[in-house]
């Protein structure tokens, strides 16, 4: 059985994908397994990783119609054998040594999921690492990781950076046809784990890829997604651990609320889009609202008057004028 599962969902990033690949076959730590999930690639992608695959045994890939890139993690999950387990996206890579630091971190202190730091580039690979210090790398233990998650900004919500046992995952999978999905995953998971280890390593390498689906534009797709995932862990709270529902509340609104209205503006420079956005918004809020999900409590001053505008005035004209104003 290898130690490490990694899974690496595959759509459409030829240009990218063979030094993903070539980062995760550098591992120091050699016994693992990289689960390859092409999701209905319409490139070259397929090909790339299935040749690179004849050159290490190590390396699976699954052929699938298009799911997005839930489905596909949920997938690599499904067929990971590994005692842990790691997501890396396919225009990114990784530390040579993320896999050996961690897994000795985990060891160590018992842990059922290690924290790394992101490394945001515009670098493709290769390119030439430092190696990771022991002697100066800084550690903390966290014996209450939901608390900790939403009440303070310890706990990354991009799941690309962190090592889980595959044990603490269980069943849990990623919710199919939404963005953002990363945000429920680490919240339920935060939730059924027990210790929780941060780690100032820098393992992973965010490459900037201008194609990516968080840095084209803010569309209704990506409201919708929001106002789901709000809903969910609302429902998932009441059901599970209704002590810590206000405050799943307060880290909704402090979060993913203020940042849905902020990625309306700031991401849609279409002026009649950005107005057909925010009338989607208006719409969703005022349900939210009268299911008493979302409230003032917790925002700050400038977002309590966009909530306001959006819940008391016929259009969502002044909510939109004042967050392009502030």
């Amino acid at each position: 059985m290898p130690k490490v599962s990694v899974i690496v969902p595959v759509y459409n990033v030829a240009e990218y994908v063979e030094g993903c690949l070539n980062s995760l076959m550098a591992q120091t730590e050699k016994e693992i397994e990289i689960i390859c999930v092409d999701d209905g690639s319409t490139d070259s992608s397929g090909q790339i990783v299935d040749e690179t695959a004849r050159k290490d045994k190590r390396i699976k890939v699954i052929h699938q119609k298009n799911g997005g890139l839930s489905a596909a993690r949920n997938t690599g999950l499904d067929k990971a054998t590994g005692e842990y387990v790691s997501f890396c996206d396919s225009d990114d890579y990784f530390h040579p040594e993320f896999f050996e630091k961690f897994i000795k971190i985990m060891n160590q202190t018992k842990a059922d999921v290690v924290c790394g730091q992101m490394v945001p580039t515009k670098q493709k690979y290769p390119v030439t690492f430092q190696p990771l210090d022991e002697k100066k790398a800084h550690l903390t233990i966290i014996d209450n990781p939901l608390e900790t998650f939403l009440k303070k900004s310890m706990i990354a919500t991009g799941v690309c950076r962190h090592l889980y046992r595959r044990s603490a995952i269980k069943n849990l999978r990623f919710i199919a046809g939404i963005y953002f999905e990363d945000v429920p995953f680490m919240t339920v998971l935060m939730n059924q784990v027990r210790k929780v280890v941060v780690t100032d390593y820098k393992v992973h390498y965010y490459y900037s890829n201008p194609h990516s689906i968080m840095r084209t534009s803010f569309n209704e797709a990506k409201v919708m997604s929001y106002v789901h995932l709000i809903r969910y862990l609302d429902a998932y709270m009441q059901k599970e651990n209704p002590a810590y529902r206000e405050e799943v509340r307060r880290y909704v609104l402090n979060r993913r609320f203020k940042m849905m209205v902020n990625q309306a503006v700031r991401k849609q420079k279409n002026i009649e889009k950005r107005k057909e956005l925010f009338d989607l918004i208006q719409a969703e809020t005022q349900k939210l609202y009268r299911e008493n999900i979302i409230s003032y409590e917790g925002l700050k001053y400038h977002h309590r008057v966009a909530l306001f505008l959006l819940l008391h005035m016929k259009t969502s004209t002044p909510a939109r004028w004042w967050m392009t104003l502030v």
